[in-house]
């Protein structure tokens, strides 16, 4: 019996040591992005840009995967991952016409919205896919952790700009500032990498922010959203944002006409 005590006490103190020890490391953005999905994400929903690491979601939650190109032609593009999640719906972020306005309880993007060459059109289509109350669930590049880290970040009157005037007024600088800062080219090099990926259309990350300067664009849309939350771990920032019609409100004018029209 003392034999069984002594055990059962030294097994105690192991769980608890390993426990400790637990707590003190340092918050995974893994984790952080699983435990957000499990509180927040119930119904039916879609994930956008899955590619090789589809969201882990709760046993209430059913999942369609929507990609900008059918599995054969993301392989391509992505070659160097062994595996990638097949979309059910090949489909664009800003555009999702597969989907009918208020249809779904969740939309996720996973760092996706900085491939986007225009997200302010892309937040208003994730809204309008959204019922009332859904949820809006974004993940996005910490700049200050990534190797997005010399460039600038994108203000809100660069989106609105762009989503005005459309996005080929800025293309070209994007492509020239990502291969200069990035990939560390210069001169004729610079030019011509530039050049060839701007031509084949790669999907850089056109858009720059910290979690400050992105709810600046969030306060600045006036979207009708409450955020749930927002938390910043390792190399990323997550945003739940839950979609509330009555917190719309009539933006200055002539932003109204640039948020709301057809890109």
């Amino acid at each position: 019996m003392k034999s069984r005590l002594r055990e059962s006490a030294l097994l105690r103190g192991l769980r608890l040591k390993l426990r400790d020890q637990i707590r003190s490391q340092p918050p995974r953005w893994e984790a952080t992005r699983d435990d957000l999905a499990f509180r927040y994400l119930s119904g039916n929903g879609i994930e956008i840009g899955a590619l090789y690491r589809p969201q882990r979601v709760p046993p209430g939650a059913s999942v369609t995967y929507v990609d900008h190109a059918a599995a054969d032609e993301l392989r391509r593009i992505y070659s160097e991952h062994d595996w990638i999640q097949t979309p059910d719906v090949v489909d664009e972020a800003e555009r999702l016409t597969t989907f009918a306005d208020d249809s779904l309880d969740f939309v996720m993007a996973n760092h996706v919205l900085e491939h986007v060459e225009d997200p302010v059109a892309a937040l208003s289509t994730f809204l309008r896919v959204l019922r009332p109350g859904g949820v809006l669930f974004l993940t996005l590049p910490d700049a200050r952790r990534s190797f997005d880290g010399p460039r600038e970040r994108t203000t809100v009157e660069h989106l609105l700009r762009d989503h005005r005037e459309g996005a080929e007024v800025s293309r070209a600088d994007h492509y020239l500032e990502y291969v200069l800062l990035v990939e560390g080219r210069t001169g004729d090099d610079l030019v011509k990498r530039s050049a060839e990926l701007e031509a084949v259309g790669f999907r850089i990350h056109f858009h720059v922010w910290e979690p400050d300067t992105f709810l600046e664009l969030l306060l600045a849309l006036q979207l009708p959203v409450d955020i749930e939350a927002v938390q910043a771990t390792g190399i990323e920032f997550a945003v739940v944002l839950r979609k509330n019609p009555e917190k719309a409100r009539p933006l200055p004018l002539g932003e109204e006409e640039a948020l709301t029209s057809t890109p």
